[in-house]
């Protein structure tokens, strides 16, 4: 019944690691039978075929599974129908399929990834016509828009550079000369939009792409070239160490809750149980926290900051890094199952290390804080190639933080001004003094420490404060609840007016500082116009400047330069200084997709 099959012209390709014979395809067959409990005869069954210059296998049978809508303890089952053909072509593999999936074991032992370069090569080629695309953040930081996705009917039109250079493409629809195609390069998933076709008309498909994967890239599009650049891991390492590890729960969750979940993640002891929504939660959670690799060899460990206790442990091989072990938020005892399969049925079940291994399903950043490992690839932001500068006009220095010794200083009855050597007293006298309007927001529901509104040329300008002190060092952990307020209240900026009235009045009184009631006015200054007039004129100004502006003691921008220019001349920089830069750079990024601008106010 071969002839009846009838499908899109969409294959997942790969690179052949070890060959095939007869006896392995029927025996993944008669695995692949075990697996989902099939009895009954095959509907079609072809073992390593010649077409051309091609081999095909295929098989196709009915299974009974549990319905997705009902608990698998139900012991309601639905009847499918599965499918699945693999072809083999000049040293590379297409595999086909619908409802069932080659065992994990086979595809490990057979199969290796195509280049990122190459899938690109084949399909972004430069006289491509992107239309939709869905990208990664480079950055593991948990404040981060860490996906997203763009469509339009060319997206080179309406996408620039500054709102792409932080991401890696993860997917992409192309026309090219008329024909439109969809890739997923961290995979290999390539398809084409076309009507059904027939097993023939498949074989001629992935032999065909199996000639576009195995020609050397030429000019790829100037679009996918704003992007971040694919490189190799031996390149990489060859000049650069990685130094922290994060875990990618978002490709995680995806792949356990929704419509498309295709796994459940369970506890295995005595008996099998499924984990809870909230026990997804707390996993998840822990599992975001970002782990400093420590030196080593081809094996290195990986551990929470300020900790000597082995969280992770990762591999450098010679094309990809293998993720070999994961204790962090007790990952160590949880497991993996088909969500397809009954729960505790799963023949194929694994740990949630060997599948996040499998998925690739975790980021590591370099000492080279311009490489990030991502689905199993390493990109460049080859906009650092400036040496930071770049990255140091977000820096804004102030001599005003150098006399700072506490964030809000003290306070007593009576007092009307906050003390000069605050950072607050900074904001207030210097940094937001040319302000007409300035009002604190400090404590309750808040925005901002501060916001400030001033008229610039006909043009208004908005500012959200975010105020902070601490020892002076380059690293990010004074940074990280300055950059989480600041990035969930970017959305405040343009000042809802269903909160303003609420906000106008809580303006009107005088601040309580931290266990003593004080005469400093909240509305620090005004432009004479009533309050709630000067707001909604800023909310409604067609061409207002928001900027998110945190302001720290923390931070020198000399020391930052510094760092850089060791970097340049060939030194290691530490772990806390790439942590800076990522989250810093996340909290610029994260301002861009709401047109604002985000900026650090910190030291000379």
């Amino acid at each position: 019944m071969i002839e009846d099959l009838a499908v899109a012209k969409a294959a997942t390709f790969f690179k052949a690691r070890k060959k095939l014979s007869d006896k392995a395809v029927e025996s993944v067959f008669t695995t692949l039978r075990a697996t989902y409990g099939v009895k009954a005869h095959n509907i079609f069954k072809h073992t390593r075929e010649v077409l051309g210059n091609a081999r095909w296998s295929a098989i196709c049978f009915m299974f009974e599974a549990p319905p997705a809508f009902l608990d698998s303890t139900s012991g309601i089952k639905e009847t499918l129908c599965g499918y699945l053909m693999l072809i083999e072509y000049e040293n590379h593999f297409s595999v086909f399929s619908s409802r069932i999936g080659l065992p994990a074991a086979f595809k490990s032992t057979h199969f290796a990834p195509v280049p990122i370069s190459r899938v690109e090569g084949a399909i972004a080629t430069e006289n491509a016509v992107f239309h939709k695309m869905r990208m990664r953040n480079m950055s593991v930081s948990q404040y981060v828009m860490r996906n997203k996705t763009l469509e339009a009917p060319n997206l080179a039109n309406v996408v620039g550079p500054a709102g792409s250079r932080r991401y890696a493409p993860q997917t992409y629809s192309v026309t090219t000369d008329g024909v439109q195609s969809t890739a997923t390069p961290s995979t290999g998933r390539i398809g084409v939009r076309s009507d059904r076709v027939g097993q023939p008309e498949l074989v001629e498909f992935a032999t065909g792409v199996i000639d576009a994967l195995r020609t050397e890239p030429a000019d790829v599009s100037p679009f996918i070239r704003t992007f971040a650049r694919p490189m190799s891991l031996a390149d990489a390492l060859s000049s650069s160490q990685p130094i922290t590890l994060a875990i990618d729960t978002n490709k995680l969750t995806d792949a356990v809750v929704g419509d498309n979940a295709i796994i459940r993640l369970v506890r295995v002891g005595d008996e099998v149980f499924a984990l809870t929504a909230s026990e997804l939660g707390d996993l998840t959670a822990k599992l975001e926290h970002a782990l400093t690799i420590e030196d080593g060899g081809k094996r290195r460990s990986a551990k929470l900051p300020g900790t000597n206790d082995d969280a992770a442990a990762i591999s450098l091989n010679k094309s990809r890094i293998a993720l070999r072990s994961l204790t962090l938020g007790g990952a160590d005892e949880i497991e993996i199952e088909a969500l397809e399969m009954p729960l505790g049925g799963d023949p194929d079940r694994r740990s949630l290390q060997q599948y996040l291994d499998e998925e690739n399903a975790f980021v590591v950043l370099f000492d080279d804080v311009r490489l990030s490992y991502i689905d199993g690839q390493v990109f460049r932001d080859e906009t650092m190639l400036d040496g930071g500068a770049s990255f140091l006009r977000y820096l804004h220095a102030d001599a005003s933080l150098q006399t700072v010794t506490s964030e809000k200083g003290n306070f007593v009855a009576g007092q009307t001004a906050f003390d000069a050597a605050s950072t607050f007293g900074a904001v207030v006298d210097h940094i937001a003094a040319t302000d007409t309007t300035l009002v604190c927001d400090d404590l309750g529901d808040e925005w901002a420490d501060f916001v400030g509104i001033k008229e610039i040329g006909g043009l208004t300008q908005i500012s959200f404060y975010h105020a902070k002190h601490g020892a002076l060092e380059v690293s990010a952990a004074s940074f990280h609840v300055a950059v989480s307020q600041a990035i969930k209240n970017l959305g405040n900026m343009s000042f809802p007016e269903e909160r303003m009235a609420a906000k106008i009045q809580g303006w009107g009184g005088t601040y309580n500082g931290p266990g003593q009631a004080t005469q400093i006015p909240k509305t620090v200054r005004s432009n004479g116009a009533n309050l709630a007039d000067t707001f909604t004129s800023a909310r409604t100004a067609p061409d207002a400047l928001r900027r998110a502006v945190i302001v720290t003691s923390s931070l020198s921008k000399q020391a930052v330069a510094d760092a850089f220019a060791a970097m340049q001349a060939g030194q290691r920089p530490s772990h806390t200084f790439v942590q800076l830069y990522w989250l810093l750079q996340s909290f610029f990024s994260a301002c861009t997709e709401v047109g604002a601008t985000g900026s650090v106010v910190c030291q000379p």
